[in-house]
């Protein structure tokens, strides 16, 4: 049966990260499916409409009080969401979270189900650190009122702060176009085999770990003779901050292996996982919690080395298409890419991509929601 079902999270739509890349994706698939869907967010641009329709999905966006570091403060989605939780029948709160939390305390715990993406970490500084523990305390409050919590894998939440409630959680994927990643032969780009191509696809922030890519590059060049590192991604427009800057004096001391592309066009990625020889993931913080990159590199047929984290080992624990490092390890990083130039690697499992499929991820979500 078709529900009203309210949205609720800071970033949406046209901000990019994995966790609004998700939201977006489950909202709009689940609007298709015939549910009237709302999403309320905040205006972190300010040159963002108030309120829009895009993709059948209703968008109303309030007024950010001021921001602290990637987390904003908008005291107003707390009063708008208990207001349209009264014409939902669920309502779904995208975690981490802060304020929009205590709309819990008004809502029907019938109602609510809330999503775990990661652990909030706001930086350095006593301020940011009073904030965070607050944060932490709503968001366990937000917990105990849900019914269900939506985790992408139970590796990651059993070793987050909210390990507590693993009971209540259900894993389900990020839903992807799978079929999107598949270009027909006639259109698939040569490959340069003489250079071996590593990259990477994400945001140029702290949590991806890039300097550590870049410090493996002299270990790199022991074994391998030919190698470039391309970096596909946004490194201007980024909530708390590029590390661009800090990351140039890489890019100066190897100005013939380290090339940032900028931000890529869904065709434009497509080609660019398919002329790597390798997608590498070297995360360092447990705001990174997944990484749905290495999923989608793996369907163009390139494997991964990813960091030896919670969560984000899943693809490859799950594949065996690729290797995992040490985390904050530029050594033993440089070693996991050095064997698979040696070795290659072999998908095990390709089951395993079935289950990111839209029409499969939405039809867990509707399982959740009837509970």
């Amino acid at each position: 049966m078709a529900k009203k079902i309210l949205i609720v999270l800071y970033y949406y739509y046209p901000y990019i990260s994995g966790l609004t890349i998700v939201a977006q994706r489950v909202a709009e698939g689940l609007a298709t499916k015939g549910h009237s869907v709302t999403v309320l967010t905040t205006r972190h641009d300010r040159n963002l409409a108030a309120e829009e329709i895009k993709n059948g999905v209703k968008i109303i966006r309030e007024k950010v009080l001021f921001t602290l570091g990637k987390g904003v403060v908008a005291p107003s989605l707390l009063w708008r969401a208990i207001a349209l939780s009264r014409v939902h029948d669920i309502v779904k709160f995208h975690l981490p979270i802060a304020e929009p939390a205590l709309a819990a305390l008004f809502i029907p715990k019938s109602k609510i189900v809330t999503q775990y993406h990661c652990d909030l970490n706001l930086g350095a500084g006593i301020i940011k650190k009073i904030v965070e523990k607050l944060s932490f305390a709503l968001m366990k409050l937000l917990l105990w009122r849900s019914k269900r919590v939506i985790v992408i894998t139970k590796d990651y939440f059993a070793s987050s702060h909210f390990k507590a409630y693993t009971k209540k959680a259900v894993a389900i994927y990020p839903p992807m176009e799978v079929a999107r990643f598949t270009l027909p032969k006639e259109q698939a780009p040569k490959v340069q085999a003489a250079c071996f191509t590593i990259g990477f696809v994400g945001r140029v922030v702290a949590e991806k770990g890039l300097e550590y890519l870049f410090s493996a590059i002299p270990y790199l060049e022991a074994t391998i003779k030919n190698f470039k590192i391309l970096i596909a991604g946004d490194y201007e427009n980024v909530a708390g901050g590029s590390v661009y800057e800090h990351l140039k004096i890489f890019v100066d001391r190897y100005p013939h292996r380290i090339f940032f592309q900028g931000k890529l066009s869904d065709k434009e990625l497509v080609q660019f996982y398919q002329e790597i020889q390798l997608l590498v993931l070297p995360s360092i913080d447990p705001l990174e919690a997944f990484g749905l990159v290495q999923v989608e590199a793996m369907l163009c047929g390139t494997p991964v080395v990813a960091s030896d984290r919670p969560g984000v080992r899943d693809p490859v624990l799950k594949t065996g298409f690729g290797l995992l490092a040490k985390s904050k390890d530029a050594k033993d990083l440089a070693l996991q890419i050095t064997t698979i130039y040696r070795e290659g690697a072999f998908l095990k499992n390709g089951d395993y991509f079935k289950e990111f499929a839209i029409d499969r991820v939405i039809e867990r979500y509707e399982e959740v929601f009837d509970v």
